[in-house]
């Protein structure tokens, strides 16, 4: 199912993107690594899923600006000649305490969780559809139904990849499955010190780690019968 698949995923260089990108050339898929900032880790990366016998290239884009979306679009193609499976993996995340909220938190959130990815999907999707086979995954989050304080904006742009994963799961039927992973406690934010008080609300009371997700990315590509579903990876954290 996996080897010979051409794979985009963005946000590739670092965390989740990073370990996505070399299990599933373990598994024989041919990756594309999107990055932003993150040369020298997307450098790495590459050199290590070529190392695994597959092709692979790397391609900088920031996914604020429309151009530039369409352009890793365009070099994915050039590269690859098809794009089979996309994963809109790239994140931001920090907090936004409401009376501190400005137009240019919600417009980076919006911009790199909803209209990267609608413009990523749209394109690609299409392109897919008409080869009759293809696999669109969006990493969104748990507070995408479970909002939590001072990070307003974030869930309200992750719960609109939710409302995109169906919409799109509609258009592209039935030929392309879009689906959605809705990660919980995975692995740390960058930075952070206290490691306990995120489990607190976590039923299974322990970090999932990176594996979990790709979990869960492997059973959405390898299904042909779950199209426009929201898969928890998140502990339990939903029915906390």
């Amino acid at each position: 199912m996996l080897k010979g698949k051409n794979v985009l995923i963005t946000g590739a260089g670092k965390r989740i993107g990073k370990f996505l990108a070399l299990a599933l050339a373990k598994d024989g898929a041919n990756i594309i690594l999107h990055y932003r900032s993150s040369e020298k880790e997307a450098e790495e990366v590459l050199n290590t899923v070529l190392e695994k016998g597959v092709n692979a290239v790397k391609i900088k884009a920031d996914l604020e600006k429309t151009v530039e979306v369409k352009r890793l679009i365009e070099e994915s193609i050039k590269n690859f000649g098809r794009v089979d499976i996309l994963i809109n993996n790239a994140s931001i995340y920090y907090p936004t305490p409401l009376s501190e909220v400005t137009e240019s938190d919600i417009d980076r959130f919006y911009n790199i969780h909803v209209k990267a990815p609608f413009i990523l999907s749209k394109e690609l999707g299409q392109i897919m559809y008409k080869n009759k086979w293809g696999r669109i995954i969006n990493i969104a989050d748990y507070s995408a139904l479970r909002p939590y304080k001072n990070f307003t904006p974030y869930s309200i742009s992750k719960g609109a990849m939710l409302t995109m994963t169906r919409a799109f799961a509609k258009e592209f039927a039935p030929y392309v499955l879009v689906n959605a992973v809705l990660p919980g406690p995975i692995i740390p934010a960058e930075g952070i010190e206290d490691l306990e008080t995120p489990l607190e609300k976590t039923i299974l009371k322990k970090w999932g780690g990176e594996i979990e997700v790709y979990k869960a990315v492997k059973y959405l590509i390898q299904t042909d019968f779950t199209t426009g579903a929201f898969l928890p990876v998140e502990g339990g954290r939903l029915i906390c």
